[in-house]
């Protein structure tokens, strides 16, 4: 099969499963935070030497890396590859292509430990919200998330403490995430600090 058709047959099947089975709760992890790390691992991996087959499986990647949401919270990366392994060998696609695909979903669990190019793209397309001028936008959805299915319910200095650590401790993997979005984060870290302080 031409793997460039394959980013458009991918983005069809995830779309329906996400609008089909995703909790309507998952203010975060839903098909716009799919999207984000679709278009953000385009962006991360044109600028990151990415050949013309990498970057397909980032973006076949990027697609299925949050699909596990429709059957469980916790381990939802574990799901999530087992969904698109059985897609794409239903497809009659490579194994060598598969795999790449899976280590670059394992590679978003979180704490993230790419191992390649690809795997560190995704990363950081993963995380690209953090450099986003919207990003309390992103940071109130994922506590309004994690309200509902774990349970945790922080006070807003707590909250926004939590947050400093995350953008503080994590640091982006490619050059270009270094380079680029380091910077937006660090204009995100400066306006939590306002709100500590």
């Amino acid at each position: 099969m031409d793997k460039s058709g394959l980013i458009e047959i991918v983005a069809k099947f995830v779309k329906k499963l996400l609008k089909d089975e995703l909790d309507p709760h998952l203010y975060f992890h839903n098909e716009n935070h799919t999207r984000y790390v679709v278009d953000a691992v385009l962006e991360i991996g044109k600028n990151t030497d990415l050949t013309e087959e990498e970057l397909i499986v980032v973006q076949i990647a990027a697609w299925f890396h949050d699909v596990g949401y429709t059957k469980k919270y916790k381990g939802h990366e574990e799901v999530s590859i087992i969904i698109a392994q059985q897609f794409l060998k239903e497809l009659k696609i490579d194994l060598v292509f598969i795999n790449s695909v899976v280590s670059c979903i394992a590679a978003t669990a979180y704490p993230q430990a790419p191992k390649n190019k690809m795997e560190m793209v995704i990363c950081d397309a993963d995380f690209y919200h953090l450099a986003r001028q919207d990003y309390n936008k992103f940071e109130s959805a994922l506590r309004l998330e994690w309200e509902e299915f774990l349970h945790i319910v922080y006070q807003d200095q707590e909250w926004n403490q939590m947050n400093l650590n995350m953008l503080t401790s994590h640091t982006y993997c490619t050059a270009y995430g270094k380079e680029k979005l380091q910077i937006l984060k660090a204009i995100n870290i400066r306006k939590l600090l306002k709100k500590i302080h």
